[in-house]
């Protein structure tokens, strides 16, 4: 099973710090959707996205990312690390529109 996460670490490194070691155990291909905006994503059979909250919502290169790059019918996880309380609402908005089902969520405080 091809697993993905993408993730945007903009201010203290901690959701960088935190994917980096899922990647290492769980043999996941990392991507900075803050560095690289486009990605292939059809290959993979579970897709992360990973965040800190900013104003009750996933950082605006995540959200941007899924909506121009997610494939049609994925299995997502999600991930947050603290920044205030965690809204998948707008994540959940972009998902729904690609058929997507959150197999799961976490909040890392």
């Amino acid at each position: 099973m091809r697993k993905a996460i993408v993730y945007a670490s903009v201010h203290h490194g901690n959701t960088e710090k935190l994917v980096k070691r899922i990647a290492e155990e769980c043999q996941v291909d990392l991507i900075d959707a803050v560095k690289q905006s486009d990605a292939d994503l059809s290959s993979y059979d579970m897709i992360g996205f990973a965040s800190r909250i900013y104003f009750s919502k996933f950082h605006q290169s995540i959200l941007e990312f899924a909506e121009k790059n997610l494939p049609v019918d994925k299995k997502i996880f999600l991930i947050c690390t603290y920044g205030g309380s965690a809204n998948y609402k707008t994540i959940e908005q972009i998902l729904d529109k690609r058929h997507a089902s959150v197999v799961g969520n976490h909040v890392k405080y």
